[in-house]
């Protein structure tokens, strides 16, 4: 095992002496260490990426002696697009796009990256539609895109709301591993204000995780029965009132703000009466009633009216992100999250100009990544974490960083026992 803790391109974990399991508990010890204090700093933020959601189980290969690694949550970028481009549906339209339109799937720009060729398309269908041009062969092309753009969008909500995997709740450990992860949060100075999450993931395990633990979260959206989006709700916080004769109050502890800044699958587009922001926030989408909805889902990159990520709600989500990052003393912790969004790293970036940032990857730095170039920036204000093993999960998955690095200041077992009594008490109120 290579564990490794970069302050710029120092490696502080670095020791002549021979690595032995002992050094290495010392190692981890020393990571969650600085966590602690991590955890202490005023402006904290998080930004969760698609390895976070993206878990594999171990089983034995039929007939053979061998293994096998099933994925039950959701597939990273990369195997995704690589599932789609080679899919029998896609054959003919593959090759239409290259004949057509010169966009060969197989090139560097599209063959990791899903959310680009959507991109992409969004910005064709645009320019088609609006060009001057009544022809059955523009009107043709538009058509054939927007098709090509529907079969993407419902392949992409087919893996996001993994239905299959959470009908058989083979999906359990990582459900348990994002409830681990909110709840060693919690453990968090009361008087500090809340934390910020920021996720790039269209599912809602974020959002199950916290329902599950009782945790109140701002998400952008107000309403009761019927949720619309309004990011003046990231401005308020959840209190309860301390003194009845007073007008005094504390924030509650249980409360994070949510902030899913490339959209969610149970959102769609729709005018609400009265309602500015015409985006809406369902309750328990299933992909039968969204793979033929002709609203709009509001996932990235969708916005038919606007280019990339620049429309609402897209442009208030990242505002929000902008303006959390260029508070002073603020750090940025960002866990599987690869650096492949340039709207995402161009605010990252920004947030360098302000000498107290201080940006935490938990990742692996390499030649071709551009963790590894943020690393040869030798700036120790970036830190980097994670190891280098011949093992299935490095340190930098999103499981072992909640369970070896994340402090737990909680009581577990206290929760634990308290879990079981609630389960008890749903018997006995049969």
């Amino acid at each position: 095992m290579n564990t490794f803790f970069y302050k710029g391109k120092e490696n502080i974990l670095t020791s002549d002496k021979k690595q032995t399991s002992e050094n290495n508990n010392s190692e981890i010890k020393k990571i969650q260490d600085a966590f602690l204090k991590v955890l202490d700093n005023k402006n904290l933020s998080f930004l969760l990426g698609s390895g976070c959601s993206s878990f594999e189980i171990e089983k034995d290969k039929e007939g053979t002696e061998g293994k096998e690694y099933i994925q039950v949550g959701i597939p990273v970028m990369c195997p995704l697009a690589n599932e789609f481009y080679h899919s029998e549906d896609f054959k003919k339209n593959k090759q239409w796009l290259k004949d057509n339109l010169q966009i060969d799937v197989e090139s560097d720009t599209f063959k990791k990256n899903l959310e680009v060729f959507l991109s992409t398309l969004h910005s064709l269908s645009f320019y088609h539609s609006k060009i001057k041009d009544d022809t059955a062969t523009n009107t043709e092309i538009l058509n054939k895109i927007n098709l090509i753009i529907k079969e993407t969008r419902n392949f992409l909500l087919k893996k996001m709301l993994n239905e299959d995997n959470i009908k058989n709740k083979s999906d359990k450990p990582l459900l348990d591993i994002y409830k681990q992860f909110y709840r060693k949060l919690l453990s968090r100075n009361s008087t500090l204000p809340r934390l910020n999450i920021f996720t790039t993931n269209y599912d809602l395990y974020s959002e199950k995780a916290m329902d599950l633990l009782g945790i109140h979260y701002a998400n952008g959206f107000t309403g009761g029965i019927s949720k619309f989006f309004n990011p003046t709700i990231f401005n308020y916080a959840l209190a309860e009132k301390m003194d009845l004769s007073q007008s005094k109050w504390s924030v509650i502890d249980n409360f994070f703000y949510l902030y899913k800044i490339h959209g969610s699958v149970n959102w769609i587009e729709e005018d609400g009466e009265n309602k500015l922001f015409k985006v809406k926030e369902i309750q328990d989408p299933t992909f039968d009633s969204l793979k033929s909805n002709e609203k709009e889902i509001m996932i990235y990159p969708t916005p038919l009216k606007y280019n990339a990520s620049f429309g609402s709600p897209y442009s208030d989500l990242f505002r929000e992100f902008q303006r959390k990052l260029m508070v002073n003393n603020n750090i940025l912790v960002t866990i599987g999250y690869s650096f492949n969004d340039e709207h995402i790293n161009n605010l990252i970036f920004q947030a360098f100009t302000i000498p107290s940032f201080r940006l935490i990857i938990v990742g692996d730095p390499t030649e071709e990544n551009k963790i590894g170039e943020l690393q040869k920036l030798d700036d120790p204000r970036i830190w980097i974490i994670g190891s280098k093993e011949s093992e299935k999960q490095p340190l930098h998955y999103f499981e072992r960083f909640v369970n070896e690095i994340l402090p737990d200041l909680t009581n577990e077992d206290l929760d634990k026992k308290m879990e079981t009594t609630i389960n008890n008490l749903k018997n006995l109120l049969k």
